[in-house]
């Protein structure tokens, strides 16, 4: 989604925000210039922006929830957002959702997660439902969640679909896996600016506005590029 390599910043995010200072050139006028600083944890990352000042756009992969949307403003969706259930290759599958199934596959299990997340959100729905005496254990990014399951059959996890296909891509060693029938995409991702932004009106424009980014071939093309066709298809907005 957003990465540094051989000290050029790529991915999703950024050619999307790249896109959107170029529109900014040619409608609106303005000659911006992007700083990008890097965040490995996701709570300092968004209080960083939270309190930071106006002109702080957040790329993250922050899901659009109304409990954020009282603390940030939220551009419009740029991706949808899935999660996948992930465990250790070696660990059994969940065929069937219900609750037999479930507890048989997963009742043994602890469950990793990062605080304040819609994967947070997802674990604890499927405690309340399924596995009342889960053990929810937190971590700092989805990478190290990945590592731990990579290691151990008695975890499992809710990551983005995008960073279980990233790490699957850069670890081709790990054997983990998705637990298809457990799979959520009931939420979007948007980036995040200090409430008040001006930014938040015009990215708006820019993305969803008449003839907008949204339905451009280039908006397609950063996808395809950097996820693949199949991947797209579960993601892409269009």
């Amino acid at each position: 989604m957003a990465y540094s390599e051989g000290g050029q910043e790529k991915g999703i995010e950024i050619e999307i925000i790249n896109e959107f200072v170029e529109w900014m050139k040619l409608k609106k006028k303005p000659n911006l210039t992007l700083k990008f600083v890097p965040y490995t944890d996701f709570d300092e990352f968004y209080k960083a922006v939270k309190k930071g000042p106006k002109n702080n756009i957040g790329l993250g992969s922050v899901t659009i929830s109304a409990d954020r949307a009282k603390e940030v403003d939220f551009t419009v969706p740029y991706l949808k957002d899935v999660a996948f259930c992930i465990t250790n290759g070696n660990s059994a599958d969940v065929k069937t959702k219900t609750s037999d199934n479930i507890t048989r596959a997963l009742g043994s299990m602890s469950a990793l997660t990062i605080e304040n997340t819609s994967l947070n959100k997802y674990l604890h729905e499927l405690k309340k439902q399924y596995l009342p005496d889960l053990r929810i254990l937190n971590e700092s990014n989805e990478e190290k969640i990945l590592n731990e399951i990579s290691k151990n059959v008695l975890y499992f996890a809710y990551v983005d679909a995008i960073a279980f296909w990233y790490y699957l891509k850069t670890n081709p060693g790990k054997f983990i896996k998705m637990q298809r029938v457990l799979s959520q995409s009931k939420e979007e991702l948007g980036f995040i600016m200090p409430k008040g932004s001006k930014n938040k009106a015009l990215f708006d424009e820019f993305f969803n506005g008449p003839s907008g980014f949204k339905t451009s071939s280039k908006y397609r093309a950063i996808l395809e590029k950097n996820l693949g066709s199949y991947m797209t298809q579960n993601v892409s907005l269009q």
